[in-house]
C-alpha cells in the first residue's frame, strides 16, 4: 500500500512501474499517472493500539460489546461542519469513502460479539457496514430515525447469538400511543411547551432480544439509543430516558421475565447530568436542576424511577467526544449488574493520540466520538 508523506499531499505523482520476472509478459516499464491529487493516508490510527487487546473473539461465557457514534455523513458533509464544527479536519478526511474505510478497519479489528452504532446513514448500513461486518460473522439490524436519513444499528455475532425478537420504538410515538407510558404522558401534558418539544424529536430506541446459541437458556436484551443533543435539553433527555427504561422493562421483565439488559448509546449526557444520575441510581427527584435546564418557562418537575440495577461498564472516561469546542463523556454501555460483570475495559486512545491532529474527526480517526469497548461475562 502506498502511503505518501504529508509533503506529497495534493501532488499528482508519476510512478515508474518496472515489472520483475514477468517483464516478457507485461512489456517494458511504463509510466502511470495518478488520476487525482494524492492525499495523505491515515498513518498510525487511534485504534491500532486498541486492536492489540481485541485480536481474538471472547471465549464461551464472555461477550465483547462496542458502542460507537460513527458520525453520520449527513452531518459531516455540511458547510457548517467543514468551516465551524471541524475546521481542523482535512476536507478529504471528512469524505464518506475515506471515513467508511477507516471505520470498517476499526470495527473489524475489535472482534466484537455485540456492536451498537449511532448516527448510521441508511446507505452506509446497507452498502458498506452490513456487508463488511457480515464477512466477519456479524448480523446487522437497522432502525432509522423518524424523518431522518440516519439511525441506529445493532450487530451481533451469528455463531454466538440468534435473534428472538425486535422491539424498536420512536419515543414520541410510544409516548402518545402506548398505554405503558400513559402516566408519564399525563404528567407531561401539564407542561405543554416541553411536551411539544419532546413530541417533535425524532429519537428512537432499538431493542433486540438475543438468545445464546451455546446455552439457549441464556437470553439477553440489547438496547441502543441516541438521545436529544441540545446542551440545554436535559429535561427532554430525562423524559426520553424514562420512556426508554419503561419500554426496556416491559421487554426484559414482562415479555422475557428476568433476562439481563445491556443498554448502549450516545446519551448526550455527562456523568454530572440528571440523565446519568437517573440511570445509575434508579431515580430522579422532582426538584433536580435538569428539570429547568432550558429556563423557568420550560420547568417540568416530576419524580421518576426505574427498577434496574445498572452500571456503566466502562466507568466515566474523561471524554468520549472530542471536538474543537467541547470534550466530555457522552457515551455509555450500561449493564445489568445482577447478571453481568466487567471482565476488562479496552483502554481508550491516549490524549496524545486523540489530539495529534488537534481534535476529532481526523485523518486517523473517522468520527468525533470514540468507541467504547468492554468484555463482559455472565455471573
Amino acid at each position: 500500500v502506498f502511503t505518501p508523506s504529508n509533503a506529497l499531499v495534493g501532488l499528482r505523482l508519476k510512478l515508474r512501474c518496472t515489472p520483475g520476472d514477468g517483464a516478457q509478459r507485461y512489456g517494458p516499464p511504463r509510466e502511470v499517472e495518478s488520476s487525482g491529487p494524492v492525499e495523505a493516508g491515515p498513518g498510525a490510527c487511534t485504534f491500532d493500539s486498541r486492536h492489540l487487546y481485541t485480536k481474538k473473539v471472547c471465549g464461551e461465557g464472555s461477550l465483547r460489546a462496542v458502542s460507537y457514534n460513527i458520525l453520520a455523513d449527513t452531518y459531516a458533509q455540511t458547510e457548517f461542519s467543514r468551516t465551524v464544527l471541524y475546521p481542523y479536519c482535512a476536507p478529504y478526511a471528512l469524505e464518506l469513502d475515506y471515513r467508511q474505510n477507516l471505520l470498517k478497519k476499526e470495527l473489524a479489528g475489535y472482534s466484537a460479539d455485540l456492536v451498537c452504532l449511532q448516527e448510521v446513514d441508511k446507505s452506509v448500513f446497507v452498502d458498506s457496514l452490513a456487508p463488511a461486518l457480515d464477512a466477519f460473522g456479524l448480523e446487522g439490524l437497522f432502525r432509522i430515525k423518524e424523518k431522518q436519513h440516519e439511525g441506529l444499528a445493532t450487530f451481533y455475532r451469528r455463531d454466538k447469538f440468534s435473534l428472538l425478537s425486535r422491539h424498536d420504538i420512536a419515543f414520541s410515538e410510544a409516548l402518545l400511543s402506548d398505554p405503558l407510558h400513559k402516566e408519564l404522558c399525563d404528567k407531561l401534558a401539564r407542561y405543554p411547551s416541553v411536551q411539544e418539544k419532546v413530541l417533535q424529536r425524532s429519537s428512537v430506541l432499538q431493542v433486540s432480544v438475543l438468545q445464546s446459541t451455546i446455552d439457549p437458556s441464556r437470553k439477553i436484551c440489547v438496547a441502543n439509543t441516541h438521545l436529544y443533543w441540545h446542551p440545554k435539553g436535559g429535561n427532554i433527555r430525562l423524559i426520553q430516558i424514562a420512556v426508554a427504561l419503561s419500554h426496556i422493562k416491559h421487554v426484559a421483565w414482562d415479555l422475557y421475565p428476568s433476562i439481563p439488559v445491556i443498554f448502549c448509546g450516545d446519551f448526550n449526557s455527562t456523568p454530572s447530568s440528571g440523565t446519568y444520575s437517573f440511570i445509575n441510581s434508579g431515580g430522579i427527584a422532582e426538584d433536580h436542576e435538569d428539570w429547568v435546564s432550558n429556563g423557568e418557562e420550560e420547568r417540568c418537575n416530576m419524580p421518576l424511577s426505574h427498577p434496574f440495577k445498572l452500571l456503566s461498564a466502562c466507568g466515566e472516561p474523561a471524554y468520549t467526544n472530542y471536538v474543537g469546542g467541547f470534550h466530555g463523556c457522552l457515551d455509555y454501555i450500561f449493564i445489568d449488574k445482577n447478571a453481568l460483570e466487567v471482565e476488562q475495559v479496552i483502554p481508550l486512545p491516549s490524549h496524545e493520540e486523540v489530539t495529534t491532529h488537534q481534535a476529532l474527526p481526523s485523518v486517523s480517526h473517522p468520527s468525533d466520538h470514540i468507541a467504547l469497548i468492554c468484555d463482559l461475562k455472565w455471573k
